[in-house]
């Protein structure tokens, strides 16, 4: 069993987007590239109720995650659901195999995990179109800041370095 799966097997309660964030966040998107965001991909869906935000919405969702434990619990919820448009997907983000296309990309508490950052961006970058919108929700550090030793979440990405890897591909 890998990390994942023991993780996702315990039930892990992890929360959705906030509503109001998520409202400001598609009338931004949408400002700036001009269209209505049809097409989302959950990099990293776990059990989230992310995809469901969005399915709300009327997106053609994409969860995509590496335990197949997590996607077996969300294909549950799914069923168990009215929605026909979620689709969800086992894969490795640090290699990711499957075509992607989509409108959003959203990397919600995920981007930390991911060992190859450069793979990851790489294979995202090729996957945009002009008008999609790659969205990266993780904590992060600032060299401009200091911060004590109990202020640092586990998770938290470098800015800098973060933004030179975003720079690079």
């Amino acid at each position: 069993m890998n990390k994942w799966d023991t993780i996702f097997e315990k039930d892990p309660n992890y929360k959705p987007l906030n509503d109001v964030f998520l409202a400001k966040l598609l009338q931004k998107i949408k400002k700036e590239t001009n269209q209505k965001p049809k097409t989302m991909v959950d990099l990293g869906c776990g059990t989230a109720r992310t995809i469901f935000q969005f399915a709300e919405r009327g997106f053609d969702v994409t969860g995509i995650d590496y335990s197949r434990i997590a996607l077996r619990k969300l294909r549950q919820r799914v069923d168990d659901s009215d929605f026909k448009n979620i689709t969800l997907t086992h894969n490795d983000l640090n290699n990711i195999t499957v075509d992607l296309a989509a409108d959003i990309f959203l990397c919600n508490f995920v981007y930390a995990f991911i060992e190859e950052k450069d793979t990851f961006l790489q294979k995202i970058a090729e996957s945009m179109s002009d008008n999609s919108s790659f969205i990266i929700v993780t904590p992060v550090t600032h060299k401009d800041m200091e911060y004590v030793e109990s202020d640092k979440i586990a998770i938290a990405v470098d800015y800098d370095e973060t933004m030179s890897k975003f720079k690079g591909v």
